[in-house]
C-alpha cells in the first residue's frame, strides 16, 4: 500500500523486494529492488552496464540489479545496501556471499530482527540448518512473536529430523499467525515422522488449543 501511495517510497520498495524473494517470485523481487536503488536519491545517477550477450531475461535483470547495488556499495556502503545485496545474492543462490552481506549489515543494525532472520534463512538455504537455529533465536530474542522466524525454525528442525521440536515451532507459528494455514500440512508431516498418529485428528480439525496438552507453546 505504501508503494501504491508513493511509488518512490524507498523503504517500502526494499521491503516489497524482500517479500517477493520470500514468495520465490524473483522477477518481481528484482524489479522492486531495482526501483529501490534507482529511486533512492542517495544513488542518483548510478548506471548499470547491460550484458549484451545475455539471452535470458531474468538472468540479465539479475545482473543489472546486482551491478547497480555493487556500484551503490562503492558510493555509500550503508547497511540497507548490504541488506539489498544479500537479498540479490539469495536470488542468484550465492548463499555464502549473501550471508556475508547480511553479517556486515548486522554490524550496524544488531537489533534488526528481520536481518537476523534473513541471515538464518540464508544459512538454511545453503544446507546449514544447524547453524541457522541460533541465528533465528537471535531474531526471536528481539521479537518473540515474530511468526516468520518461528516458521523458519520449524523448517530447520525438520531438515535436521528434529520433528518433535519442529511440530512445536509450527504450532507456535500458527498461534501467532492463524492465516498461515499451510503450516497445518507441515505439522501433519512432522507428527507423522514421529508416529504421533493420535494427534492427526487434531490437525484435521485444526484444533490449536487441543495441542496444549501435548506441546508447550504460547497462544497470542
Amino acid at each position: 500500500r505504501s508503494v501504491e501511495r508513493d511509488p518512490y517510497a524507498t523503504e517500502a520498495l526494499l521491503a516489497l523486494g524482500v517479500s517477493y524473494v520470500n514468495e520465490l517470485n524473483h522477477s518481481k523481487a528484482l524489479r522492486n529492488l531495482k526501483e529501490w536503488i534507482t529511486h533512492n536519491p542517495k544513488y542518483a545517477g548510478l548506471e548499470s552496464v547491460n550484458d549484451i550477450y545475455g539471452d535470458d531475461k531474468a538472468s540479465t535483470e539479475l545482473d543489472q540489479v546486482q551491478n547497480l547495488l555493487l556500484h551503490a556499495l562503492e558510493h555509500d556502503p550503508t547497511p540497507e545496501v548490504h541488506e539489498a545485496v544479500g537479498v540479490v545474492y539469495n536470488v542468484s543462490r550465492d548463499y555464502e556471499a549473501a550471508a556475508a552481506s547480511f553479517r556486515v549489515a548486522l554490524r550496524d543494525r544488531p537489533r534488526d530482527y528481520s536481518l537476523w532472520n534473513k541471515l538464518g534463512a540464508t544459512l538454511a538455504n545453503s544446507n546449514q540448518s544447524n547453524e541457522a537455529l541460533p541465528i533465528y533465536q537471535e531474531a526471536l530474542k528481539l521479537r518473540p512473536k515474530y511468526a516468520r522466524a518461528w516458521l523458519n525454525m520449524a523448517i530447520s528442525h525438520s531438515n535436521l529430523n528434529n520433528y518433535d521440536e519442529a511440530a512445536r515451532c509450527y504450532l507456535q507459528t500458527l498461534s501467532l499467525n492463524p492465516s498461515a494455514t499451510h503450516c497445518w500440512s507441515y505439522l501433519r508431516i512432522a507428527l507423522s515422522c514421529v508416529e504421533k498418529w493420535d494427534l492427526l485428528p487434531l490437525v484435521a480439525a485444526q484444533d490449536l488449543s487441543a495441542f496444549h496438552d501435548h506441546y508447550d507453546f504460547v497462544e497470542s
